[in-house]
C-alpha cells in the first residue's frame, strides 16, 4: 500500500518564529551587536545613552542571539510602533522614530588599511591589544633553514600535522597543532585570523566579522601583526608538509635568490 506524502508533518524550510522586534542596548554594549551585522535587515538608531536595534520576522536562532546581547531589553513591535516588553502583554512606550540606518553601515569596521567612506557613520577601528587569555598557538613564522632542518629530522607521521606556505622573503608559515619546536613567531588562529600569542583585537567582534571585512575565502589565513599590518595567505598557497615538498620549496627559494 502506498503512503500519502505531504499530508502530515512540519512544513519544509525555515519557519519564522520572531515577530517584528526591537532591542535597546546601553551604548557601551553596541560592539556586541557586531555578531549580527551579517544578518540582513537589521537597522540601528542612536537615542541618548542607548542604542536601538530593530528587524522584521526572524528565525529561532536570531531570537537566541538577541537574548545573548549583554544588557539588552527586548521588545515586540506592534503595527503602530508601540512596544511590548518580552514576557509582557501590555504595550509600554514606542520605538524611536529614527533616523534608522542599516547595522552593516553604522557598525562599519575600520581595519588598519581601510579608508573611511564619505557619508557613513564613524567606523570602529580594530586594533590589537594585550590579552590575559592563554591560548595555544597553531601558526608559526619560521626561517626556511629551520623548517628544512625540521623536515630532515622529523618522521612523516609528525609532518602530517602541518601545512605550510613560503613567502617571498623566505619566511615559512607553518599551520597545525601542535607546532614544531622551532624558533620563530607563534600566533593563535581564531577561525582564520592569526594574531601573535598573548594578543587579541579590540573591539572583540567575532572572527567572522573580520573575515568578511577583509574578504577572506574559506581556507585563507590572515596574519595580523602588532604593528597593525596584515597579510593574506590564500588557501591554495598552502602545501601539505612532506619532506619532498619542503626540500623542493627550499631549493626553489635558493634559486630565486641566486
Amino acid at each position: 500500500m502506498s503512503r500519502l506524502s505531504g499530508t502530515r508533518g512540519k512544513p519544509e524550510g525555515p519557519q519564522p518564529t520572531v515577530a517584528p522586534w526591537a532591542v535597546c542596548l546601553p551604548s557601551a554594549q553596541i560592539v556586541s551587536a557586531g555578531s549580527l551585522r551579517l544578518v540582513p535587515g537589521i537597522e540601528v538608531c542612536a537615542a541618548g545613552e542607548s542604542v536601538w536595534l530593530r528587524g522584521g520576522h526572524g528565525a529561532k536562532d536570531l531570537d537566541r542571539r538577541l537574548r545573548a546581547l549583554p544588557g539588552a531589553q527586548r521588545f515586540r513591535v506592534l503595527d503602530d510602533g508601540q512596544l511590548v516588553a518580552a514576557g509582557r502583554r501590555i504595550p509600554q512606550g514606542r520605538i524611536p522614530e529614527g533616523p534608522w540606518v542599516p547595522l552593516v553601515r553604522w557598525l562599519g569596521i575600520e581595519t588598519p588599511e581601510a579608508c573611511r567612506s564619505a557619508g557613513l557613520a564613524e567606523p570602529i577601528r580594530l586594533e590589537l591589544r594585550r590579552s590575559v587569555d592563554v591560548v595555544e598557538p597553531s601558526v608559526l613564522l619560521a626561517s626556511m633553514d629551520g623548517w628544512l632542518a625540521c623536515a630532515n629530522a622529523c618522521a612523516q607521521v609528525r609532518l602530517d600535522r602541518w601545512r605550510f606556505a613560503v613567502s617571498r622573503d623566505g619566511r615559512v608559515v607553518v599551520h597545525g597543532h601542535p607546532l614544531p619546536s622551532l624558533p620563530g613567531l607563534r600566533l593563535v588562529d581564531y577561525d582564520g585570523i592569526a594574531v601573535p600569542a598573548g594578543w587579541y583585537w579590540s573591539p572583540a567582534v567575532e572572527p567572522a566579522v573580520v573575515r568578511q571585512r577583509w574578504g577572506l575565502e574559506p581556507g585563507d589565513l590572515a596574519l595580523w601583526q602588532t604593528a597593525g599590518t596584515w597579510q593574506r595567505i590564500a588557501a591554495e598557497d598552502f602545501v601539505q608538509a612532506t619532506r619532498a615538498a619542503i626540500r623542493a620549496s627550499a631549493e626553489g627559494f635558493r634559486r630565486d635568490r641566486s
